[in-house]
């Protein structure tokens, strides 16, 4: 196959740029700031193709699958190429006190190609007034893709003061993230049974930064804390979806679970205190100086369920459950204290289907309304009392289909997927209230848009 040239340096330019971005431990993005990511690993981000939406475990087309459920890769008969990105903008308030927020990042990138298809052909009967043979199909194959995205991103900058007795201030300041490398097989094993197997390549950099003062009489007092956290692991998963055809209806069951192994964090950390007068910086004293400790840590499990419903290529309803064993998390910092976290979603698509019907002049628009709640696994606590941190968040999404026909007239499917959400997040109490406004935009690339045109 010849690759035109044009579109070569398109697909070179945006994984250069992207696995620049990744390389440097999501510290080249942007994606949030928010005081809840100075807890764990930050904001876990749940990234997942455009198209999806938070059909996490069931949706899967001709050019589609869930990074979540390798299974899902049965499904897809085309090679297919997806990147996207975001842009968000919101606000974190307490009382009178607003820090507003805009950044953003790239999402993810994906390249899933077929590498077995198979058709089992049985003889059902054979009518002899008419010499006509009724057959059985059995289809078999096996999808494969490569992705590369962000579990994690960290993003904080806030003081607490102590105005009782003696002023003081704590200044927190962190960056960083952590990516995923990813590797996943679906295995189609006729009409209703898909199984899939997943590996990826764990890696990133987190920063934190604590300054503590305290104004005396001769100046201004100070103990600084900076660490830095270089994260390597492995990452495994597993997924099965059920699938069963009644009548007009498609119904299906999903299951996936994700684990850790091998998960090492190299460390740096140097406390000093120092002495501020007139502006002139002084070192006192170097309180903790570790450089290149490398610490074993755990990271959360999950595992999850999801079904959905579609009545022919009109609409489907998704429903998905995801529980993430935060509670037996072990970080370097120990005085954190998680719950598990769960998340329930729910996904309208209206013309769910990425191929063009046969009978269709032109293929419609697919159309996503979501709703997702989450209990995070962050506990707060304010005095005796303990809250739990709580996210809801509201989805629109749309496709814009581009479909051309080649040389052999065949229907090549790309889209540009564009997803707008809203989310809130609170833990009630005095503690912060946070609102954001993502937009994303997601493109396919499909198949033979890889391949040189013969004729205009």
């Amino acid at each position: 196959m010849h690759i035109n040239r044009f579109k070569s340096l398109i697909l070179t330019f945006v994984v250069g740029v992207s696995t620049s971005l990744f390389g440097q431990g999501s510290s080249g993005q942007n994606f949030i700031r928010s005081p809840y990511t100075n807890y764990g690993l930050g904001e876990w981000m749940q990234t997942q193709l455009a198209q999806v939406g938070t059909a996490q475990h069931t949706y899967g087309g001709y050019f589609s699958h869930s990074l979540s459920n390798p299974a899902t890769l049965g499904n897809t008969r085309y090679t297919v190429f997806d990147f996207g990105g975001n842009y968000r903008n919101g606000n974190t308030s307490q009382g009178n006190e607003v820090n507003d927020f805009q950044g953003g990042g790239i999402d993810y990138l994906s390249l899933a190609m077929p590498i077995w298809k198979h058709v089992n052909q049985k003889l059902l009967r054979y009518d002899s007034a008419k010499d006509q043979k009724f057959w059985k199909y059995t289809p078999y194959g096996a999808t494969t893709a490569i992705a590369l995205r962000p579990l994690s991103s960290m993003g904080y900058t806030y003081y607490i003061e102590n105005d009782f007795g003696l002023p003081t201030r704590t200044a927190y300041l962190g960056s960083g993230g952590i990516n995923m490398l990813q590797w996943n097989t679906g295995l189609r094993l006729g009409n209703s049974i898909n199984v899939g197997y997943g590996m990826g390549y764990v890696f990133g950099t987190t920063r934190d930064n604590a300054l503590f003062t305290v104004k005396d009489s001769f100046g201004l007092g100070a103990v600084e804390d900076a660490q830095s956290m270089v994260l390597r692991g492995m990452q495994q998963q597993i997924g099965l979806l059920f699938e069963q055809k009644i009548d007009s209806t498609y119904h299906r069951l999903g299951f996936s679970y994700e684990w850790y192994s091998g998960v090492e964090a190299n460390t740096n950390r140097l406390a000093q205190s120092m002495e501020i007068i007139g502006g002139a910086t002084r070192i006192l004293d170097t309180i903790i100086n570790e450089q290149g400790v490398t610490k074993q840590i755990s990271m959360p499990a999950s595992f999850g369920v999801g079904y959905s419903f579609r009545y022919r290529r009109s609409f489907m309803i998704a429903l998905d459950w995801r529980r993430q064993l935060w509670s037996k998390y072990e970080g370097l910092n120990t005085n954190n204290t998680f719950r598990d976290r769960n998340d329930y979603t729910a996904t309208l698509f209206i013309n769910p289907m990425d191929l063009k019907a046969p009978n269709e002049k032109k293929m419609k628009v697919p159309v996503r309304l979501s709703y997702g709640l989450s209990e995070s696994q962050i506990l707060l606590q304010q005095g005796t009392d303990v809250y739990g941190l709580q996210e809801q968040r509201y989805g629109l999404g749309f496709g814009i289909p581009i479909i051309r026909r080649y040389f052999d007239n065949t229907v090549l499917t790309n889209i540009i997927q564009v997803n707008v959400q809203y989310m809130t997040r609170s833990a009630g109490g005095n503690f912060p209230k946070e609102q954001f406004i993502t937009v994303g935009v997601g493109v396919q690339l499909g198949d033979i848009w890889f391949a040189k045109r013969k004729y205009d």
